[in-house]
């Protein structure tokens, strides 16, 4: 969230505009958007219905637990800090392009809990 909310002019440049689904509630997603200062949407999905719909797998524990996960993790929590997790910590993330007709234009989903695509990851593809 943090990338996309630092890096939203590139997105919009690119004609993107990026929605951010969360696990929490309103209330539980609200700490989080004042703490990143996000003007990007989030909407909330507690029951991960978004996810399944989107066919976003659960990880498996080497995904959300393994060394990869390790170094991203610890530069996470020097340059901001690590929250509760909210929701499903098995479930894995991704990024899909919607067109304006509704229609999917790209699909990522994450290899590992700390992997996240770059702009020109998601519009190349």
């Amino acid at each position: 969230m943090v990338d996309l909310q630092n890096n939203l002019d590139d997105f919009q440049a690119a004609n993107i505009q990026p929605v951010v689904f969360v696990m929490g509630t309103p209330v539980q997603a609200a700490p989080l958007v004042e703490k990143y200062q996000l003007t990007i949407p989030v909407l909330c999905d507690p029951q991960q219905e978004a996810y399944k719909a989107y066919n976003i797998p659960q990880g498996t524990p080497l995904q959300y637990l393994g060394w990869r996960v390790w170094l991203p993790g610890l530069r996470a929590m020097f340059r901001g800090g690590i929250g509760k997790p909210i929701g499903d910590v098995t479930q894995m993330h991704g990024t899909i392009l919607v067109n304006t007709d509704g229609n999917i234009q790209t699909a990522f989903t994450a290899k590992n809990s700390s992997h996240y695509p770059s702009l020109a990851d998601i519009t190349t593809t």
